[in-house]
């Protein structure tokens, strides 16, 4: 019997070193993540929106094509930087169930619907050297790493960084904050 306990609890040991819990967040996570979504967008670059927003304006062809040019603008002062970010993988390589190259995005759902999000809100992240973990499209996810500036074309968006990855972890949001409805989306 103690051969038994001692096997079992090596297996336990091992299959809780191959699970990684969640993170649960903080408002203090919270705040910093969403500050540094921010800071991809470089200070200025949709000042021409106007505080009276009306429906019209988003089919004029002149805002339009500031919006397009506003999308595109990325902050270079953020080359080098270690980032914290929490967002959607977008899986683009894949091998059984890790991951070797997917795109970030803020919001859940991006890049599976039209049109995918602006190029300075979407991150390619290369984990080639070190793949992850695939996550569901709905499931937040944190990314820390080292973030370089530079669009990318990719088959299903282009991007405006890359982020090496040194840590990707689930985000439990809990019961209360589940990104998109169950069944809104036809798949669960």
């Amino acid at each position: 019997m103690t051969v038994i306990h001692r096997c079992l609890g090596v297996l336990l040991l091992t299959l809780a070193g191959l699970s990684q819990a969640a993170v649960t967040p903080t408002e203090e996570d919270l705040t910093r993540w969403g500050g540094n979504w921010d800071r991809l967008i470089p200070e200025g670059a949709y000042d021409f929106i106007p505080e009276n927003f009306t429906f019209d304006l988003m089919f004029d062809p002149t805002f339009q094509a500031k919006l397009d040019e506003a999308n595109l603008k990325l902050n270079p002062s953020l080359e080098g930087e270690r980032l914290d970010l929490a967002g959607f993988m977008v899986p683009l390589e894949t091998n059984g169930g890790q991951v070797s190259s997917f795109l970030l995005v803020p919001e859940a759902g991006q890049c599976v619907h039209v049109p995918p999000p602006p190029v300075n809100q979407t991150i390619f992240v290369d984990a080639s050297q070190a793949p992850v973990a695939l996550h569901d499209l709905y499931q937040p996810i944190q990314v820390i790493g080292r973030l370089s500036v530079g669009r990318a074309q990719h088959e299903i968006a282009e991007s405006g960084y890359v982020l090496i990855p040194e840590r990707v972890e689930t985000i439990d949001l809990g019961d209360d904050h589940v990104p998109v409805v169950p069944g809104a989306d036809g798949d669960r």
